[in-house]
């Protein structure tokens, strides 16, 4: 058995509750800290609370008309080492759906658990009727590549302000949801 089918055997893939709003914004503000020291501005890194991304996530988790899901990446323990957020596409055509949020704890990257993230969230866009797909992520976030490795193209750039500085935003899209990512 190779490590990265251990790694697969041994962590599940679930829709998120409320429940988890804790362990959410606990991830969440590790796996900022950890992908962008360097990147924002130490005092902003931070300043992140787990405490204020705990709340975010049970307003977003108790928001039934919001979108489609945030599903998270559990150990054998259950601990939730990541996640992803999907819905539609917030500044994109209809029917066009969007992950807005894919984070996972540093231990946990390369191991093929984001990539099952991506899908969970493109299977069910496109249960929901959603053809096309889009990640956004930061120019200079370290894990881009991952994308274009998961089959996105290289689409707009638009700029994004975070923590008062100015940033570039790079959008892959995937154009046929089905086909690239939710059979795989």
């Amino acid at each position: 058995m190779t490590a990265l089918h251990k790694v697969e055997t041994h962590t599940s893939i679930r829709a998120a509750t409320r429940s988890d709003s804790a362990e959410l914004g606990s991830v969440h503000v590790a796996a900022w800290r950890a992908t962008y020291r360097g990147i924002l501005t130490d005092d902003y890194l931070d300043s992140m609370s787990e405490t204020t991304l705990a709340a975010y996530w049970e307003s977003i988790l108790s928001d039934v008309d919001r979108g489609i899901g945030v599903y998270v990446a559990q150990n054998i323990r259950g601990k939730i080492i990541g996640f992803a957020d999907s819905g539609p596409e917030r500044a994109g055509p209809p029917r066009f759906g969007e992950v807005m949020a894919l984070y996972l704890l540093p231990r946990w990257r390369n191991l093929g658990i984001g990539r099952r993230l991506v899908q969970k969230c493109a299977q069910q866009l496109a249960k929901e009727g959603f053809t096309a797909l889009a990640i956004w992520t930061l120019i200079d976030n370290p894990a881009r590549d991952f994308y274009a490795a998961l089959g996105g193209t290289p689409a707009e750039q638009r700029i994004t302000s975070i923590g008062g500085t100015k940033m570039v935003e790079q959008c892959y899209r995937w154009t046929d949801i089905r086909t690239h990512l939710a059979n795989k």
